[in-house]
């Protein structure tokens, strides 16, 4: 009984003693601080089940074979999108460092994200990130395109999408 009492307390104080740092500002904050892997772990896992749930039943109106559909969304993505996630020259400056959680680089990392899963992220930004939600600035079609161009990249020195 005695271990039972102390598990549950300490399921209890662990979230609390963890918030009261925090307030105190006990915890860093800034957006240069190396996140912890066990941060990244979760982070990474809770981003993939949302992305997967808010995807489902997406249907994706561009043609997995339509290259000039991918032309347009790597230009779209060059205009937009590789000033945060880089490109095959490189990682984005501020965008692997000054971002908290880190902007992917996808070009680096490569991404395990399909079209659907891309265009949530892209429609409706992520939560808690610089990823703002591009559905008042891109038209519908050229979200789809770029989402289409960013699951076609794997990281450099594999096979993948080259931007021009």
């Amino acid at each position: 009984m005695k271990i039972l009492v102390g598990f549950i307390i300490g399921l209890i104080a662990g979230p609390v003693l963890f918030a009261i740092a925090g307030v105190l500002g006990w915890l860093p904050s800034d957006a240069t601080a190396s996140p912890p892997g066990w941060e990244s772990n979760v982070g990474m896992r809770a981003l993939d089940a949302s992305l997967e749930k808010r995807s489902k039943g997406a249907e994706n109106p561009i043609k997995a074979n339509d290259s000039a559909a991918l032309a347009a969304g790597r230009q779209l993505y060059g205009d937009n999108c590789a000033g945060c996630h880089g490109d095959q020259s490189g990682p984005s400056k501020w965008g692997s460092k000054g971002f908290y959680p880190r902007a992917p680089q996808f070009f680096q990392e490569g991404t395990d994200v399909d079209a659907e899963e891309a265009y949530a992220a892209v429609h409706d930004g992520i939560r808690y990130s610089g990823m703002g939600a591009w559905r008042d600035m891109m038209k519908e079609d050229e979200m789809w395109k770029v989402a289409n161009f960013v699951a076609t990249i794997h990281p450099v020195g594999g096979e993948q999408m080259k931007m021009k």
